[in-house]
């Protein structure tokens, strides 16, 4: 984890901010990825930008916790799949912290969960690594004034497929062991709440991802909250 800015590389020239962003002041940016050449490489396209600054980069969830308490910015780049974790569980612990920054999410993913999990957990926008550096650039301008907004390629299209797919039909056994891990329950807590073992909790958790079209925790809670399923703990 640095909180050193990084300067143009590779004989690449800064420029000015795209036409009609409309902003006098530079734009402070952390970065995190877990891939040392994918965040030079994202750190280089920024910095073609000369309006953007990168005053902290990090390479996990940890230096994201850690940096969302040292460091003030106007947006946070992260990318969703980190070592330690996923980016997305840094964008609501940033928005509580810092309200009013832009989070801008980089996935190499284009699936709808992670899409309209992007949505939920309060980015400001979700980007495609294919993009190019004029698209991702734009993308940081827009954030950084509008923090409550949300931008994404296809997020029409993924929230009309989400409404008009088949209702989502939960078992009285899985409802319980999905509200136990929206409360942040492990395993062997919701077992025991439940009276459960452990393998029949992991057996539900299961049939859980696979009903909701989730791979993870985070993914399951997140799309059991959009079918209205359960509550949001917030």
């Amino acid at each position: 984890m640095t909180n050193k800015p990084r300067g143009p590389v590779g004989g690449l020239r800064p420029r000015g901010r795209p036409p009609g962003d409309g902003a006098g002041r530079t734009i402070r940016v952390i970065l995190i990825d877990d891939h040392d050449l994918v965040r030079q490489g994202v750190a280089q396209l920024l910095s073609l930008d000369r309006t953007i600054t990168i005053v902290a980069q990090g390479a996990s969830v940890a230096d994201g916790r850690s940096l969302c308490r040292s460091v003030e910015a106007d947006v946070l780049v992260v990318d969703v799949s980190l070592g330690d974790g996923s980016g997305l569980d840094l964008v609501p612990e940033f928005r509580r912290r810092q309200p009013g920054m832009g989070i801008v999410v980089l996935t190499m993913h284009q699936d709808d969960d992670t899409l309209l999990a992007a949505l939920d957990a309060g980015a400001s926008a979700l980007v495609h690594k294919s993009r190019s550096a004029e698209d991702v650039i734009a993308v940081v301008h827009q954030a950084a004034p509008n923090p409550a907004s949300f931008s994404a390629v296809g997020l029409a299209d993924a929230i009309r497929r989400r409404a008009s797919g088949p209702p989502v039909r939960l078992t009285p056994r899985e409802a319980e062991v999905l509200r136990g891990l929206a409360d942040g329950g492990s395993v062997a807590q919701v077992a025991r709440t439940l009276f459960m073992s452990e393998s029949t909790v992991k057996t539900h958790i299961a049939k859980l991802y696979d009903k909701l079209g989730a791979n993870n925790r985070a993914s399951a809670v997140m799309a059991a909250i959009r079918l209205g399923l359960i509550d949001s703990p917030h």
